[in-house]
């Protein structure tokens, strides 16, 4: 049965994204995707892979996206059974360049064989 410290190791993994991405660390940033993971950006486009989503945010962080700050203001987890979840967050991202100055937007991300707490 899933615990509360599955829970809290989901939104540690989220709270080490959004600071990798403040710091501009792609490494950081995609370090917890798999191999044969899709990101959806903000826009609607899709990176399909780890390589491909660590490519293309390290474009993203050297150009539109440097300086920028994404905080997680909203996250609610749903755990389902002993080896998937649902986060649901609500990002604020803002102080990127050439945008209005800031962006909410809905990311739904769902996490197989998430990091289990104890034994």
């Amino acid at each position: 049965m899933s615990t509360a410290s599955d829970e809290e190791s989901i939104r540690k993994l989220l709270e080490a994204q959004a600071a990798a991405w403040n710091a501009g660390d792609v490494e950081g940033w995609c370090k917890d995707f798999t191999s044969d993971s899709t990101f959806v950006n903000i826009l609607g486009i899709r990176f399909d892979g780890r390589d491909n989503n660590a490519r293309r945010h390290g474009e993203l962080f050297a150009g539109f996206f440097k300086d920028s700050r994404n905080e997680i203001v909203e996250l609610k987890i749903r755990l389902l059974g002993d080896s998937a979840a649902i986060a649901d967050a609500v990002l604020d991202l803002k102080h990127f360049r050439n945008c209005q100055p800031t962006l909410h937007w809905k990311r739904r991300a769902h996490y197989q064989d998430a990091p289990r707490a104890g034994p």
